[in-house]
């Protein structure tokens, strides 16, 4: 059953997400509506540890250095900073009081707290640069905390890996920004500020879809990046409460749309194609999937997912995708979303409610594409919300010819990639609509806040102490 926006918005409390298989602990996002409390939060795991990219875990054996394919180009490079600012606000409400109503606020208290922010290594279409000589590389990723306009922690330690040494879900990255205990016992406040900055390199993408639609499936196991894409995630997998999908109507859409035959009878790419067309056709779009605060600025996501798509037959801009993932995967395939910003999209500076035709972000897929043989491996873009935008039913002969937005992506060199999940992996809190972010606070968090997001994207600069560039090539 679908349920309409006030409905779902309603059931926003005590979200918490599954837990993924030993490596995180549950994620959650909390409600901001006064009276309503949060579920007890119970301390994180800890899935990772601060590291210098590609370092294994210490007593791990370095895993194989993969070549890229030689079947999916970057062309026409472009340099980007994007800022994201959070804001989270204590609840503010009217009570009636001798006749008149009088404004009520919130007021946290907290000890201390650790901040999440998704940092993505690489993508189909960006590189994140690094700062500092080879030897001496770190991620080009900034960012601060403030809490009643006082400047609390700009240090940032990247956790690339699990403590065994195995990738993050869908070979993400995170960010992590700790409070430190107030010099005064406690933290008593009605606000908080969050921004973080990365620098990255962006391109357009050209695919060789007739020479990668010869390789077959791998006899193998897949790369450990790929691999980590089936553990389960919000939208696809469960929802915003952290209730899991009943699976049932994934798996017989997979049967409908390959007839009861093995999906692997045909090869990878081909068999990427052809579901995407599925699902194109299949989800008829009404909305877009965002939330919005009553200024209109961003909160977050809110979508019904991916099982209510394949049931009803429609969904929002974000269900989309959100399909595509879990049909891939049911196949078989590793598949992973890609949440990111589009300079192009018409607003600047500020990310209010869009307008008909317009709107910031941007949603899609990518599925992993390996050569066991010789030792390549990429992820392939497959835009399914702008090929929807562009058509609702595709050829019959859609699958001998190229498709617009399905590995050739003209337009990726203007979108930056900002996360592989729209809530952290891992056990942290955000308010309203889970927007990316998340955090951690001792001994708990606030039960309710409001939250906004908004996204600044600009030309990285050249020159100064601080010039990003690209890493050093792996050896």
């Amino acid at each position: 059953m679908r349920f309409s926006r006030s409905r779902t918005r309603a059931l926003l409390v005590g979200v918490a997400a599954l837990a993924i298989a030993g490596l995180c602990g549950p994620a959650s996002a909390q409600s901001r509506r006064p009276g309503r409390g949060g579920q007890p939060q119970t301390p994180p795991t800890q899935p990772g540890q601060p590291g210098q990219p590609g370092q294994p875990a210490a007593g791990q054996p370095a895993a194989p250095v993969l070549k890229p394919s030689p079947f999916i180009k970057r062309t026409s490079p472009r340099r980007w900073t994007l800022t994201t600012n959070i804001f989270i606000g204590a609840s503010q409400w009217l009570e009636s009081q001798d006749g008149a109503q009088v404004p009520k606020h919130d007021t946290w208290e907290f000890d201390s707290a650790t901040l999440v922010y998704p940092v993505l290594p690489e993508t189909a279409s960006s590189v994140l640069e690094v700062w500092g000589p080879p030897d001496k590389e770190v991620p080009a990723v900034d960012g601060h905390v403030e809490i009643s306009d006082k400047s609390i922690s700009d240090e940032v330690a990247i956790v690339t890996r699990t403590i065994g040494g195995e990738p993050l879900p869908s070979g993400t990255w995170r960010g992590q920004w700790q409070v430190p205990p107030s010099p005064s016992g406690s933290y008593s406040t009605r606000e908080m500020e969050f921004q973080v900055s990365t620098s990255q390199v962006c391109y357009r993408t050209v695919f060789d879809e007739a020479g990668a639609s010869k390789l077959d499936w791998p006899k193998g196991e897949w790369p450990p990046d790929a691999a980590s894409t089936f553990q389960p995630q919000m939208f696809v997998d469960f929802d915003i409460q952290g209730a899991a999908y009943n699976p049932a109507p994934i798996a017989a859409l997979l049967q409908e749309w390959t007839g009861g035959k093995d999906p692997h009878a045909v090869k990878p790419v081909v068999l990427a194609k052809f579901l995407a067309g599925k699902v194109l056709e299949h989800v008829q779009v009404n909305g877009e999937g965002l939330t919005f605060d009553r200024t209109g600025q961003l909160e977050g996501f809110d979508t019904p997912g991916a099982s209510a798509a394949a049931i009803e037959k429609r969904g929002t801009e974000l269900d989309l995708p959100c399909l595509l993932v879990a049909i891939y995967r049911a196949a078989g395939l590793p598949s992973r979303l890609v949440i990111g910003y589009d300079d192009q999209g018409g607003q600047k500076q500020i990310y209010l409610k869009k307008q008909k035709g317009g709107g910031e972000l941007r949603v899609w897929v990518e599925f992993a594409l390996y050569d066991e043989a010789n030792q390549t491996f990429a992820w392939v873009p497959v835009d399914i919300v702008a090929m929807r935008r562009q058509q609702s039913k595709l050829p019959n002969d859609y699958l001998s010819r190229p498709l617009k937005y399905f590995g050739t992506h003209d337009e990726l060199d203007h979108v930056a990639p900002i996360a592989f999940h729209f809530h952290p992996p891992t056990t942290v809190r955000s308010y309203g609509a889970p927007a990316m972010w998340g955090w951690f606070v001792t001994p708990a968090a606030p039960g309710r806040a409001d939250q906004r997001v908004t996204f600044n994207m600009g030309t990285s600069p050249s020159g100064g102490s601080k010039e990003s560039h690209l890493p050093a090539p792996k050896q």
